[in-house]
């Protein structure tokens, strides 16, 4: 009994793994893949004034901490529903809530993102918008 139990929470621990490398690869590459192109753009793409270089450089470091720390919580989030799951083996609601934590901070780091590349955005002048613009169309829809 003591090993079936052992093979169980292997198993769900692996199960936990796998979960957490989908996640990486498929959330947060995409969501890097987005902004290195959206950054790409408005930094060979477009030409920047002095102004909106400096504007979005300050941008840009302010988002890179919020970024890494959000991306903690994320880890931490995920770190701590495994480690339920593998104690609850089932569908308990303490997994159902550090599930939710876990949605949530995912998607303060997605609404964080957002923020940023609006405010980019927002630095442009209107015809750099409409090319920035059609970027971020492209970049969102890559891969359907």
């Amino acid at each position: 009994m003591m090993i079936r139990a052992g093979i169980f929470a292997s198993i769900l621990g692996f199960l936990a793994g796998l979960a957490g490398v989908w996640t990486g690869l498929h959330v947060f590459e995409a969501e890097d893949a987005k902004a290195d192109g959206l950054h790409e753009i408005v930094h060979h793409e477009l030409v920047l004034s002095t102004r909106q270089e400096t504007a979005i450089a300050e941008l840009e470091t302010a988002f890179e901490s919020e970024r890494v720390r959000l991306e903690q919580d994320v880890f931490d989030a995920r770190q701590a529903l495994g480690e339920v799951l593998v104690r609850d083996k089932a569908l308990s609601p303490e997994v159902r809530a550090e599930a939710a934590r876990f949605h949530d901070v995912m998607g303060e780091l997605q609404l964080a993102s957002l923020n940023h590349i609006l405010a980019m955005r927002a630095t442009l002048d209107p015809e750099q918008q409409a090319r920035f613009d059609e970027k971020l169309v492209q970049a969102f829809n890559a891969g359907h």
